[in-house]
């Protein structure tokens, strides 16, 4: 355990080694994410599952049986990504409800690893592949706070758009870019930026301000 001294000056170095310790967690948190921009490009999302993220999910899983810490970041992360994503997909549900869009494009994912029903896997993956990963990623990082969830959640939306725009397969993995596809995603990302904020803020709130820092 770290321990603050009388003039705080433990306090800085504690929480840099701590966020230096997290760092591959956060990065492990961004693999599902960016298998999918890959896959954009050409490359088979079935085999990046087999020969990048099932290692990636499995070292992440041997870290939570070892270190304490860890696995209550990736179970907070689990539950911030699911609510997340979910207040994400009800406002992409209403765009399609409306008519604005022809097509769900989450199946699509499915069909790329392969796995009937597509559905069924396309919405596994965004759950607990990207939701939860972009969520482990943020909290890892120490993020919180709704205004720098939705900064979080536009940049990550930005970085989507830029990969539908200039890779060849990305309309296809993903959706086509128009207006309305633009909007649905920047209101989404932003929507699941401030709910991940939010969690994580109310988080930090509930445990009193304070950071459980331990050496990793």
């Amino acid at each position: 355990m770290f321990t603050r001294s009388a003039g705080g000056s433990d306090l800085v170095p504690a929480r840099l080694a701590e966020l230096v310790g997290r760092l591959p967690v956060a990065a492990a948190g961004g693999v599902p994410v960016t298998l999918v921009a890959a896959a954009a490009f050409g490359l088979d999302l079935r085999l990046l599952a087999l020969f990048v993220l099932a290692p990636v999910v499995a070292g992440l899983i041997a870290r939570t049986v070892v270190h304490a810490p860890t696995r209550g970041l990736v179970g907070y992360a689990i539950l911030a990504g699911v609510i997340a994503t979910g207040l994400y997909d009800l406002c992409r549900g209403g765009f399609l409800w409306l008519g604005l869009m022809d097509d769900d494009p989450i199946p699509h994912i499915g069909r790329a690893l392969g796995l009937d029903p597509a559905w069924l896997s396309g919405y596994t993956w965004r759950y607990l592949g990207n939701g939860t990963g972009l969520a482990l990623t943020f909290l890892a990082l120490g993020l919180r706070g709704t205004r720098v969830g939705i900064a979080y959640g536009l940049a990550v939306c930005a970085c989507l758009l830029v990969t539908l725009i200039v890779s060849p397969y990305g309309t296809t993995v993903l959706f086509p870019v128009n207006l309305t596809t633009v909007m649905m995603a920047m209101i989404g990302h932003a929507t699941y930026g401030a709910a991940l904020g939010a969690i994580a803020g109310g988080r930090h709130q509930a445990a009193g301000g304070r950071t459980n820092l331990r050496k990793h």
